[in-house]
């Protein structure tokens, strides 16, 4: 109200000042101050009418001191702010960026430490990161990595990039000397060259294996016949098969463990089962065991399945326990599943409160609370620093990398490569001497310590063994 009044004062005192003031001392719309043509609309020094300064800061305005702001900043409260950059007024008035974020280009984005950047809220080190390869949310393709931020396919140590598989030529059944140098069933690459190899107990006879203590067309040696009405039996020919052994085509077979004559001759067990007392069963690889299973909901059992009984949650803690509906096999129970992610309280199914968690290079799934480890590109067990096995990267340190990757407590690796320490993140050695502790993860089947390390592994490492570029199985 106030301002309308001195508005229609400074109109008034406009109006008998151009009324007054002669067109011999003062041009049109301007006003005789003191000896000074002054137009009392828009002069600093004389707003609205003579003598009336506008304090630093205004600008006059029709008349009237106001608030001048240069460009970029905006009026706020009586106060200029810069609104990409305030820590207060962060995109507009009033918006107050939290502790631990900055205000940048208008935005409240987390304080990330040197080297690493800002992306959707999470600190990512765009050198490195294949989800972020030198800008956010720019994504290295499969099987490439990310280093100083560009995409490329390397391949550790000894191997050869052959069509954007990384191959060891000295070994590699599909590259054996040479990419797409391919060897035939039956052979393996050795020293760069396919061979034809036989298993364990078998000997190659003509390019083909065969059994030199039961094969009669070979019996103790290659080509060495036993004669019609013999038997072979521990490389020799003999007339009959001692006791517990039976005559399968001059063959002397134990009917209750051979797999290829399994109760009779010529009784062949599928693929996954084991000859055990004349009768083919299914055999699982520890942690999972064998359920019978109804296929076709006629209550009759028509097929066995491996099943991990901690985590399946139709044969929850025992064969045939299922879970109702609502509720997960945890540790060998049904729980409710939960769905409180994200209030700071761990629940059982969770692994780790509250999203999104400590690291810039992996993150907690913001619905579940589990880590997603999908995208770790290593895992250190270089001698003592094994994960599980013998000393050293086996195949067991590789199954355990799956299940860390995958999060299902059932999963293997088909293949895996084995090579020097890479420098990016990864898990590192079990011992406790690096990374940051989040586990052991049960959930996936882990029940070890697990330390993951949010930096470069060969920088404290050094160039130790680590297994990387594995392909997982999940069942």
């Amino acid at each position: 109200m106030r301002a309308m009044c001195r508005m229609a004062i400074v109109s008034a005192a406009l109006a008998l000042a151009l009324g007054c003031a002669g067109s011999d001392t003062c041009p049109t719309a301007f006003f005789d101050c003191g000896g000074i043509c002054a137009d009392i609309l828009n002069d600093h020094a004389n707003c609205g009418a003579c003598g009336m300064t506008c304090a630093q800061g205004q600008v006059c305005s029709a008349g009237v001191c106001v608030l001048s702001c240069q460009d970029g900043f905006m009026d706020c409260s009586g106060t200029c702010r810069d609104l990409m950059n305030d820590q207060y007024n962060c995109g507009s008035c009033g918006m107050t960026c939290a502790a631990g974020f900055t205000c940048t280009d208008g935005s409240c984005s987390p304080d990330c430490p040197e080297g690493y950047t800002a992306c959707s809220g999470i600190c990512k080190n765009l050198a490195n990161d294949p989800s972020n390869c030198g800008e956010c949310a720019s994504v290295c393709a499969a099987g490439e990595v990310c280093t100083t931020g560009t995409c490329s396919f390397t391949c550790p140590g000894d191997y050869v990039d052959c069509s954007g598989a990384c191959a060891d030529l000295m070994t590699d059944h599909s590259h054996c000397g040479a990419c797409g140098t391919a060897c035939l069933g039956g052979q393996i690459c050795e020293a760069g060259a396919c061979v034809t190899s036989c298993l364990t107990g078998l000997t190659m006879c003509s390019g083909a294996c065969r059994d030199l203590q039961r094969d009669p067309e070979n019996c103790g040696s290659c080509g060495s016949r036993c004669t019609d009405g013999e038997v072979c039996y521990d490389g020799s020919c003999t007339t009959s098969c001692p006791g517990g052994f039976d005559d399968c085509s001059g063959s002397c077979r134990d009917l209750d463990s051979d797999r290829l004559n399994c109760g009779a001759c010529e009784t062949v067990c599928d693929d996954g089962q084991v000859c055990t007392s004349g009768a083919c069963e299914w055999w699982c690889a520890s942690p999972l065991v064998v359920c019978d299973v109804d296929t076709d909901g006629d209550t009759v059992v028509d097929a066995s399945e491996c099943t991990n009984l901690q985590s399946d949650p139709d044969h929850c803690g025992t064969c045939g326990t299922e879970c109702p509906l609502g509720e997960a096999c945890v540790l060998g129970s049904c729980e409710a599943v939960d769905t409180s992610c994200g209030d700071g309280i761990l629940q059982v199914t969770e692994e780790y409160e509250p999203p999104p968690g400590p690291f810039t290079s992996v993150s907690v799934d913001y619905t579940t609370c589990r880590w997603d480890f999908s995208s770790v590109a290593q895992l250190y067990c270089n001698g003592t620093c094994t994960w599980a096995g013998s000393s050293g990267c086996d195949s067991a340190d590789a199954d355990m990398f799956c299940q860390l990757k995958t999060g299902n407590p059932a999963s293997t690796a088909s293949t895996y490569v084995t090579a020097t320490a890479l420098p990016v993140p990864g898990f590192a050695c079990p011992s406790g001497s690096y990374g940051i502790n989040v586990g052991p993860l049960p959930l996936r089947g882990v029940t070890r310590t697990v330390y993951y390390q949010d930096s470069s592994i060969q920088a404290n490492h050094g160039s130790g063994t680590i297994i990387s570029t594995v392909s997982c199985t999940d069942p």
